[in-house]
């Protein structure tokens, strides 16, 4: 039986603070997307459980929840503000053993004895242990969803509800009699009637709670709810170990049901360890996965019926993969119909990357349509090793997850002809390294593209060591300025950005070793804004590295300047007129005096920059991250820690997830076997 009932555990809870009213999230353009149905009340006032349920993208919880965890559903949002929140309630079992909280309290005096599936002899039925079944033909459908309405809907903390329980039949329970005329029902009476009835629940659901709100059942894909529902969940997914013929009928049903409902689809495909616990069955997530990214849906990995109370994560979880490109197809048979998916090796392509699902009995290989990486994960790494791959060996009931590769960093700089490595927030390696250099410049000069005049196409910004060039987003020059004056010769730094959030980009410089520790404004046309100010004492001849960024969330950029070789590795904010806004800290040993490489952006998605460090030449490529105050948030090594020839960093959203990545450059050969 498709049944979470089990799933709910009796949990002391600690009353918290009032309800933060939300609207119904829509449905994210992101790919992957994952769901936890989590039907425990343990755990959700821990700020670890909180972070960690903030990584899904959809919730299923116990509706009890919002009397005693109030403050967990503005904890989750505020750390995930789309997160889709779903209120689990039976359609047709009471629990007798854990159900003593107000809310069920309150719901259980107001059931009739005329409401209670009982046989022709009146005695009552139980469709799982420990509980009473209520009667879908009866007005036990009415009192429900308006309960659902007025005591869980109206808290304002839920987006929708999860209807459990919609079996296709109900004669699996014995004699019943659902028209209480004293006669047992036929096994067809009996089903028409249940499916009548499910029908009627939805239908009232969806008049009671309108057209924004999610509603969801496990277990039925009947076409007669399709109209009210926006999907359902796939409890017990058929997965790797499985029969392929199991496989077959699910993933026609997912795939055929999202088109079918009215409201925009939500499915969920639980895929579980089959209640063994093995949660290290690494196949069998990717197989669910993949299979799952074939269609619209949530992908969910847990313990299995008798427990949804796990706080698993995986490698792919996390995963950008855009939109999708189109269709899923079969790339051993293209004459084959997704509407009647089969056995076969699948793919569908995203904007960032592809999916391979091989659903067949033996191990394929298969030639990719170019070049594309694995994922680089900690928990399979022989599958996931961040390998650039044009053909793959997918084993029997498995798939892989693959990303278009990155190959040039924008809308920061970079040193031209540098090898970059691409890191998470936390220093974990994201994304395969590679060369970022642009052909049309020299090796070396610092390179930014920038869409500079907001058309939705980027410009070029290219500074050497006297000159900032300009070019359009044609190539063509469009302007060219001395910061320093034409005599200068000893290199500039960039760094580029809409300061004041005004609709107009700013280019703001500093400069190399050998110049004073200067920083100037410039609008997108090479024109001087602000004269300038010094970031250091004027008889400082390291120079300044700089980069702009918001570190605190008042949508006005700071200027954030680092030391430049000579001086400690000393940190300094100001805002746009140079005025100290913060004096700063020192990001390593304040004897070191190689200097300090700065940059700056939102690495750890709390929606305020962050500073990201790395020492100059003489120290090893140790990068830190910081916030605005100087507090460490994570550091780590780019690249070889006995090396000495420190490392530039640059902070960007590179694979278009929302987050910054963490890049450390380097320009020197012999670092790069590291990667």
């Amino acid at each position: 039986m498709n049944r979470l009932l089990a799933s709910l555990l009796c949990a002391s809870f600690l009353l918290t603070s009032t309800p933060t009213p939300t609207l119904a999230a829509e449905n994210g353009d992101a790919f992957v997307r994952t769901a936890n149905v989590y039907l425990t009340g343990t755990g959700l006032d821990s700020d670890a459980s909180i972070a960690t349920l903030a990584e899904f993208d959809l919730l299923v919880l116990p509706s009890e929840v919002q009397l005693w965890y109030k403050s967990f559903f503005s904890k989750v949002r505020e750390r995930n503000p789309d997160i889709v929140i779903l209120a689990y309630v039976p359609s047709v079992s009471w629990n007798n053993a854990f159900w003593s909280d107000p809310l069920h309290v309150a719901l259980k005096k107001g059931i009739k004895d005329s409401w209670w599936l009982t046989d022709a002899q009146g005695n009552r039925k139980s469709i799982w242990p420990n509980t009473n079944a209520l009667n879908l033909n009866s007005d036990w459908v009415d009192y429900l969803s308006t309960h659902v309405r007025d005591d869980i809907m109206s808290t304002g903390y839920w987006d929708g509800v999860f209807y459990d329980e919609a079996h296709d039949s109900i004669d699996w329970v014995g004699a019943i009699d659902t028209d209480r005329d004293g006669k047992d029902d036929s096994a067809s009476e009996a089903n028409a009637r249940w499916e009548a009835g499910y029908a009627r629940l939805f239908s009232l659901t969806r008049q009671k709670l309108g057209a924004d709100a999610i509603i969801i059942s496990n277990g039925s894909s009947k076409s007669a709810y399709a109209p009210y529902v926006n999907g359902r969940m796939f409890e017990k997914f058929p997965s790797a170990g499985n029969s392929l013929t199991d496989w077959v009928g699910s993933a026609r049903d997912y795939l055929s049901f999202e088109t079918k409902v009215t409201y925009d689809p939500v499915m969920i495909v639980n895929v579980n360890t089959e209640n063994t616990g093995n949660q290290t069955d690494y196949k069998k997530v990717r197989f669910g996965i993949t299979t799952t990214l074939l269609g619209e849906g949530y992908f969910s990995f847990d313990f299995g019926d008798v427990s949804h109370a796990q706080l698993w994560t995986y490698d792919e979880y996390d995963t950008y993969l855009g939109m999708p490109r189109g269709e899923p197809e079969n790339l051993l048979n293209s004459s084959a119909s997704v509407s009647q998916i089969g056995q076969g090796v699948w793919g569908r392509d995203f904007e960032e990357g592809k999916v391979v699902v091989n659903a067949t009995d033996s191990a394929q290989t298969v030639r990719l349509d170019g070049e594309y990486e694995r994922l680089h994960g900690t928990q399979d790494p022989e599958t996931n090793d961040g390998s650039i791959v044009s053909r793959v060996t997918i084993p029997s009931q498995d798939g892989l997850i693959l990303l278009r590769p990155i190959e040039a960093i924008d809308d920061a700089t970079f040193v031209n002809g540098a090898f970059a490595r691409i890191f998470g927030g936390d220093g974990t390696v994201k994304r395969t390294g590679f060369f970022a250099y642009d052909s049309g410049s020299r090796g070396g000069t610092r390179v930014v593209e920038f869409d500079t005049d907001l058309d939705g196409k980027r410009e070029k910004i290219v500074a050497d060591d006297t000159w900032v060039t300009i070019f359009d987003d044609d190539g063509v020059e469009h302007a060219r300025f001395a910061p320093y004056t034409e005599t200068y010769r000893d290199g500039i730094n960039l760094a580029i950005g809409d300061i004041e959030n005004d609709g107009s980009v700013e280019i703001v410089t500093g400069t190399e070793n050998g110049g004073g520790a200067q920083i100037r404004i410039f609008n997108k046309d090479g024109n001087l804004i602000h004269p300038g100010f010094f970031a250091y004492d004027t008889g400082f001849r390291g120079g300044v590295n700089i980069c702009i960024g918001d570190l605190n969330g008042d949508a006005v950029n700071e200027v954030i300047a680092g030391a430049g070789v000579g001086g400690g590795p000393h940190v300094r904010v100001f805002n746009k007129d140079g005025k100290v806004i913060n004096p700063g800290f020192f990001a390593y040993d304040p004897l070191f005096r190689g200097g300090v490489n700065v940059a700056c952006g939102d690495v750890d998605g709390d929606g305020i920059d962050d500073i990201i460090t790395g020492p100059g030449q003489g120290g090893g490529p140790h990068v830190r991250v910081y916030d605005r105050d100087g507090q460490m948030k994570s550091q780590f090594f780019a690249f070889d820690a006995t090396e000495k020839d420190g490392v530039e960093v640059v902070a960007t959203d590179l694979d278009g997830d929302g987050l910054s990545e963490i890049v450390g450059l380097s320009t020197n050969v012999f670092t790069l076997s590291f990667d």
